[in-house]
């Protein structure tokens, strides 16, 4: 018969219990590094983002004052001022670390959607609700701008059907007036036409704030805004800064050019853009009929409607990197020959 040995049995048990408490150890330990290594990451990913918006913010800064010192340099604005090329320049050595670029868009090239409908400023006591003009009643100025939209459609690469592109301006029309009237424009729509929609919402009647409400509007998709793998978007070229309808012909794209005259061709277009482009002729885009050394076809009574070469809205772009981390953010500002105010502000 086999003796029962209680030494050697507690030295088992003893060893078993050292290797348990080893392994808590070491998993104690694996968790303890884990942990402090995602606090040390997550330290240092805040301490870099609050650097990348210091940097970004910068950006707005130095992107503001170069808008004002070229206000002050000349009257007009093409893509040959300064604040055009600041996107070519290197700004490293601003910075011990990291990088920044700024990008300024002149949102006085592209078409003013909220001029399809001229508002008045505001009177310290609001005059008495009049009924929404006809078509006939229109401005002339609301109707340079109608005029625009409507070939802006028709043309390539949209190349919308005439009832389609009349229903998508009839209903902006509708979308801007004031308030339900009682003249609803043809190919329009009022609030009747949104409440029935299966996600119903009223008509706005006032001006639009975001180029993303469009989709809010009878008759534009988001094909048709913001493109297909086959064509670019309408939002592009779109702008809800200013109501008055004056886009600049120095900075427009080329599909907007093209928009702006019923007898203007591609070609056409191409040399304009070829004429104002060239450093020759930068004192040149100061007049606001320097197209017609080009095209005398289109001096005097066929001249452009509602053109300008002098903006006062931009939006400004600052993207700050640093290591693999970024940070943009984008600034509308309104831009005078005293100072350069902010409008909205957007961190990306």
């Amino acid at each position: 018969m086999l003796a029962f040995s209680p030494l050697k049995n507690d030295r088992g048990m003893a060893l078993l219990i050292a290797l348990t408490v080893i392994s808590l150890i070491v998993a104690l330990t694996l968790q303890f590094n884990k942990n402090m290594r995602f606090n040390l990451l997550a330290s240092g990913m805040k301490s870099n983002g609050a650097r990348l918006e210091v940097m970004a913010r910068s950006g707005i800064t130095i992107g503001m004052a170069v808008l004002l010192k070229d206000a002050k340099e000349n009257e007009h604005d093409s893509l040959q001022d300064s604040w055009a090329l600041l996107a070519d320049e290197d700004l490293t050595p601003l910075f011990d670390a990291g990088s920044l670029t700024i990008k300024i868009t002149d949102n006085s090239g592209k078409f003013p959607i909220n001029s399809l409908v001229q508002t008045k400023a505001k009177q310290q006591a609001d005059p008495p609700q009049q009924p929404d003009k006809t078509p006939e009643q229109a401005t002339a100025q609301e109707q340079a701008a109608r005029n625009v939209l409507w070939r802006l459609l028709r043309n390539e690469p949209f190349k919308l059907e005439d009832s389609a592109a009349r229903t998508i301006i009839d209903s902006l029309i509708d979308w801007l007036d004031a308030e339900d009237g009682d003249w609803e424009q043809e190919f329009g729509a009022e609030s009747s036409y949104y409440l029935a929609l299966d996600k119903s919402y009223p008509c706005k009647n006032g001006p639009v704030e975001f180029v993303e409400e469009l989709l809010l509007v009878k008759g534009i998709t988001p094909e048709l805004l913001f493109g297909t793998d086959k064509h670019p978007g309408l939002a592009s070229l779109l702008t809800t800064q200013g109501n008055d309808g004056q886009i600049n012909i120095n900075t427009a794209a080329p599909l907007l050019l093209q928009a702006l005259h019923e007898d203007l061709s591609r070609e056409m277009v191409e040399d304009m853009l070829t004429f104002r482009e060239d450093k020759n002729n930068k004192d040149k885009l100061a007049s606001i009929t320097w197209y017609t050394e080009l095209l005398p076809s289109l001096a005097g009574k066929n001249a452009l409607k509602n053109v300008t070469v002098k903006s006062n809205s931009f939006t400004i772009s600052a993207q700050a990197g640093l290591d693999s981390a970024k940070k943009n953010i984008v600034a509308t500002v309104h831009r005078d020959t005293q100072k350069t105010a902010l409008v909205s502000w957007k961190v990306e």
